[in-house]
């Protein structure tokens, strides 16, 4: 997540002072910044524009359906069925011998030891593992696109810090040019000088092209063409996004899509197991011999009755299925487990990065104000007094600036690290307001 660029960069008082606000600060906004702001694209924004085009999540949704479908298919076990057909059969006791029948049949099952409602459960479980990969897709977009925002903030920042750094390389380079006219100066000290300005000017390039990135990643996601002008402030909440001490399992999506993975194997193990027993059914049939113009005496020939029927040999295959929801069942079980413990982990992780990186920003924060009365200091003992080399210039101005890339840096990698927080948490789409989203006719609900 860190960024680590060269050495050497810079910002002015103001802009730093913004970043150092922390979570809430404010970037200093670019000039484009400055005067749209009105119409910049804001954190939410991004967010709900991603949300209700991504594909993703569109494929989310028709697996969603299909499983909602599937359901309607074990259902159908509980109402009668109705068949129909031809034999072509020879038989032997017919003296025609070859004897075309045509048949109509109708079955209404009426106890089958829980097989059609162990199907219905399973399907009913599947349905709710599509729900909860929808939500989990909805948050990982939530994710992604929230990631891509603070990164052009973050390098919108580091822009800043650069054309800063440039400045005032910029200045030092005037100052030795000045006193090497006059004698005082040597060549080789505006050869260092003028290679510094070089460095700085490098450093804007390669923020910028690593702007353009994320910028063209942020246009995709939200379904627009770039760049767009973002915003530079975050949601108040972002602050305290790693405070929470009680977990509620049951919003976080892998939780939910591990324990009905568990509950689908349930019902999928009392369904191979039911198959064991015979169903009990009721059967009406009717048959008509095609070949009755010959013998007249022939009429159709109907069925009715209560029927028993099972399998008494399937070469091992209810063992083999009774065998593999075991087994399921055992795997979800280990995927609730192991969900919890991700979340876990991540949670800790995150927490304890934030703890170090608040004490880094505050230090850096108080660092400043001394770094760049140095910085002054050192040029009017360099100008005035000459007591200080054109070596001990560039280095305060470079240490001043290489520890504004750092404030900058720890703001937006304590924003990342908010938004992880907010992920394995479950609280994404609520800190949006996407509960009860409607998304191609489904709801972004649990």
């Amino acid at each position: 997540m860190r960024k680590l660029w060269p050495a050497g960069t810079v910002t002015s008082i103001l802009g730093a002072c913004a970043i150092s606000l922390g979570i809430l600060g404010t970037a200093a906004p670019t000039t484009a910044t400055a005067q749209g702001r009105n119409s910049a694209l804001t954190l939410d924004e991004a967010v709900r524009r991603a949300v209700s085009w991504h594909p993703s999540i569109n494929e989310a949704i028709g697996r969603l359906n299909q499983r909602g479908e599937q359901i309607n298919v074990a259902k159908s076990g509980y109402y009668p069925r109705v068949r129909g057909g031809v034999n072509s059969g020879y038989d032997s006791t017919d003296q025609d011998g070859w004897r075309p029948r045509f048949n109509l049949g109708a079955s209404q099952m009426i106890y089958d030891f829980g097989k059609v409602s162990s199907s219905v459960e399973a399907a009913e479980a599947g349905q709710n593992i599509s729900r909860a990969q929808l939500l989990l897709a909805v948050d990982q977009l939530i994710r992604e696109t929230a990631a891509a925002v603070i990164e052009v903030q973050r390098n919108r920042a580091l822009r800043g810090v650069a054309e800063d750094q440039v400045a005032g390389v910029l200045v030092i380079s005037k100052l030795v040019k000045q006193r090497s006219d006059k004698g005082a100066s040597t060549r080789s000290d505006e050869i260092q000088a003028e290679a510094r300005v070089q460095a700085a000017q490098s450093t804007v390039l390669q923020i910028e092209a690593e702007l353009n990135r994320w910028q063209s990643s942020l246009a995709h996601l939200v379904g627009g063409q770039g760049p767009f002008l973002v915003s530079a402030n975050v949601p108040k909440w972002l602050r305290g996004a790693c405070d929470t001490r009680t977990m509620d399992w049951s919003r976080v999506p892998a939780m939910m899509r591990a324990e009905w993975q568990r509950k689908e194997a349930l019902a999928q193990l009392d369904e191979s197991r039911a198959q064991v027993f015979p169903t009990l059914s009721l059967e009406a049939g009717v048959g008509y011999d095609l070949n009755q113009h010959r013998d007249a005496s022939r009429d159709p020939e109907f069925t009715i009755g209560l029927n028993f029927t099972g399998n008494l040999y399937e070469g091992g295959a209810g063992a083999a299925r009774r065998n593999a929801a075991a087994h399921a069942l055992s795997a979800a079980s280990a995927a609730l487990d192991n969900a919890r413990f991700e979340v876990r982990r991540s949670l800790s992780e995150a927490s304890s990065q934030i703890s170090g990186l608040s004490r880094l920003l505050g230090s850096l924060s108080a660092r400043d104000g001394m770094m760049r009365e140095t910085r002054d200091l050192y040029r009017q003992q360099y100008v005035e007094l000459g007591t200080r080399t054109l070596l001990d210039l560039l280095n305060a101005e470079q240490e001043l600036h290489a520890a504004r890339f750092d404030t900058a840096n720890t703001v937006h990698d304590l924003r990342r690290l908010g938004m992880e927080c907010v992920f394995n948490s479950g609280l994404s789409r609520e800190v949006f307001a996407l509960k009860g989203m409607v998304v191609k006719g489904v709801a972004l609900q649990p």
